[in-house]
């Protein structure tokens, strides 16, 4: 089924209202037990209820609602739509991809584009696209008309504009994760090749084996993202030649090598509790990470020895922040540099990455692709060649290497050659295989050249599926409030979004100009609104150096929020303290004229006052000098 149809499909089914919870992924074949499955499943379905209940949804409703969608292209509108995604939970993935395609394109507007700095809003967004349905390379157009390409613009290409690892480690880490999300091809003028990208990465390899954002002590967080995204490569043969960063040793070494010390890292690095800690805080994304690591290696994260202390897993890990509301906290400590992850309240970040570490046991449980392999699944032919492979090389690791048949030994190997070179990675014992092999004295790199590739013939099929402007879609288009707000965003671009890919009917110009007219109002708010902000920060910050010198400026903004709708006027940040300022202003101001009116009244008291002395004086004076003429002509 290719891309277009699934995105159809999926649009097709969203049209009602029905919301499948995780249960309908179960598999009679998982390697979990039953009780570990309803365990899995229970913990992904308390923390969509605890996401829906934080963000305002009912019950039954979908999470990604409108006020979800207010944050479509940050951290937390981004990840939760991967966890729903790779879940296979019914949501509202075509209101996400109109609103982030409408928010892409106005973003690319800006010069920055996604971020001037930070590649990974680039990967975080094309995986979160993928997880919906949608395309990362063809979403939405720039201002000359082209395909918006993410993938090219986010990693392959980014060191046209800024250098991919400008932000550290992670920008390699995600780049490579988004681009093999797909296992996009990069074409020959690219200002990055794959190899570019793995050698930035295997180069960082710090002394123990593990990887930091930064420093020479290794973080369980940057080590695990670094398996993750190496992951894809660990059964390739290839080895690269670069210079330590940390020593400046030029070295040669396969994503093996790597990977293997990496884990032995993280496993010296776990708690006797099953847990990890970063930056000496004990939190349960550090355990996260380390989980969907090794679900990317195809390790079973709940058994494996080397990941279970003192009789704890790493599951126990997790399961020690999870809340009886069934979100999780991040840390059992307050840490001021992160105000938003209380102690004692679910946080949003530690439970999306739980939810999507949940996805990632359950995907590798029913054999399906791991959690940042969008692919397409593979066919059931290809399955059982792959499990057929495991299970061979499984019996010949109980053999004696000088008791191995060389003959068999090249024919698995030959087996291993002919499964397409993209799905090798998912043979999860092949170094068995090649370490025997060598031992025994074959030429691997010669059995891998000469034997042919052959393709499992894909056992699924789809018919196109139109998808229709229904009538209560045009229901909510015509329901409209006459005085739009930014309140009806969402819903004028979901609408907006599937009247440009439906198919076409009578009254289609009419929606589209209506529609069209009301995203236009809606962008003018928020540009007014934006505006507002801006004004706020610039000119009265910081507010308590406010003088009658900003009073126009302050009276400005607040006639200008005043026009604003009532939902809008929440969006003004400082709100609280402007009107602060504003009344102080008032007052200094009302207090100058009351005191410039006394004055004057004074003034005009004290004037009176001396006039009526003056008056009285000088009619004394008068009476006196008639007086004295009186007693002149007396005499």
């Amino acid at each position: 089924m290719n891309k277009k149809i699934a995105g159809f499909l999926i649009c097709s089914i969203l049209l009602f209202p029905i919301i499948s919870e995780t249960k309908a992924f179960a598999d009679e074949n998982s390697y979990l037990s039953e009780g570990q499955t309803k365990e899995i499943l229970s913990i992904a379905d308390d923390i969509i209820a605890w996401k829906k209940s934080d963000n305002g949804s009912s019950e039954n409703g979908y999470l990604i609602n409108e006020k979800f969608l207010e944050l479509a292209g940050t951290t937390p509108g981004d990840w939760y739509p991967i966890g729903l995604g790779r879940l296979g939970i019914a949501d509202n993935y075509e209101g996400y991809l109109a609103v982030i395609k409408d928010q892409i394109e106005e973003r690319y507007k800006t010069p920055g584009k996604l971020s001037a700095a930070k590649a990974t809003e680039w990967h975080r967004i094309s995986l979160a696209v993928l997880a919906m349905g949608g395309d990362p390379t063809n979403i939405g157009t720039d201002e000359k008309g082209l395909p918006i390409n993410l993938i090219a613009d986010g990693t392959y290409n980014r060191g046209k504009t800024t250098p991919l690892g400008r932000q550290g480690i992670n920008g390699w880490i995600w780049g490579l994760i988004a681009l093999d999300s797909m296992r996009y091809n990069i074409p020959d003028d690219a200002y990055y090749t794959r190899d570019d990208i793995i050698i930035e990465i295997l180069r960082q390899q710090l002394a123990d084996g593990g990887f930091a954002l930064s420093g020479k002590t290794s973080d369980p967080d940057i080590t695990a993202m670094a398996v993750q995204a190496l992951s894809t490569y660990y059964n390739d043969e290839k080895a690269y030649t670069y210079k330590q960063k940390v020593s400046g040793e030029e070295v040669s070494r396969t994503v093996r090598q790597i990977i293997d010390e990496a884990l032995l890292c993280l496993s010296e690095l776990q708690l006797d509790t099953g847990d990890f800690a970063s930056w000496g805080t004990e939190n349960v994304e550090s355990t996260d990470q380390v989980v969907v690591a090794l679900c990317c290696l195809g390790i079973d994260p709940l058994t494996d020895q080397r990941f279970i202390k003192n009789g704890n897993t790493l599951l126990d890990g997790i399961l020690r922040y999870r809340m009886n509301d069934g979100g999780f906290i991040h840390s059992f400590t307050y840490d001021p540099d992160n105000p938003t992850s209380l102690p004692d309240q679910s946080n949003t970040m530690a439970s999306e990455q739980t939810l999507y570490t949940m996805a990632a046991i359950r995907r590798l449980s029913e054999g399906m692709r791991s959690l940042y392999d969008f692919r397409e699944e593979q066919s059931s032919s290809l399955r059982q060649r792959i499990s057929d492979l495991e299970v061979q090389i499984s019996e010949i690791a109980a053999s004696p290497t000088d008791a191995a048949d060389i003959s068999e030994l090249e024919k698995l190997l030959a087996s291993f050659y002919s499964i397409p070179e993209n799905e090798r990675c998912y043979v999860s014992n092949y170094w068995t295989l090649s370490d025997t092999a060598k031992e025994a004295g074959i030429d691997i790199d010669k059995i891998s050249v000469t034997t042919p590739v052959t393709e499992s013939p894909k056992d699924e099929s789809g018919e196109n599926v139109i998808l229709y402007f229904s009538e209560s879609d045009r229901n909510a288009a015509d329901g409209l409030p006459e005085n739009l707000t930014t309140e009806q965003y969402v819903l004028v671009t979901t609408l907006l979004d599937k009247l440009n890919k439906c198919e076409d009917f009578d009254e289609k110009n009419i929606y589209l100009e209506k529609l069209t007219a009301a995203k236009n109002d809606i962008a003018s708010i928020q540009a007014e609104i934006d505006s507002i902000n801006t004004e706020i920060k610039e000119k009265l910050y910081p507010f308590e150096r406010m003088t009658l010198r900003d009073k126009e400026t302050v009276d400005s903004i607040a006639a200008r929020y005043n026009k604003l709708g009532e939902y809008d006027k929440a969006k003004i940040e400082r709100w609280e303290d402007v009107i602060k300022t504003k009344t102080q202003l008032d007052n200094l101001l009302r207090g100058i004229i009351i005191g410039t009116v006394l004055c004057l009244i004074a003034s005009a008291t004290a004037f009176s006052l001396i006039r009526r002395i003056r008056r009285k004086r000088s009619q004394k004076e008068k009476e006196m000098e008639e007086l004295a003429l009186m007693y002149k002509k007396d005499e």
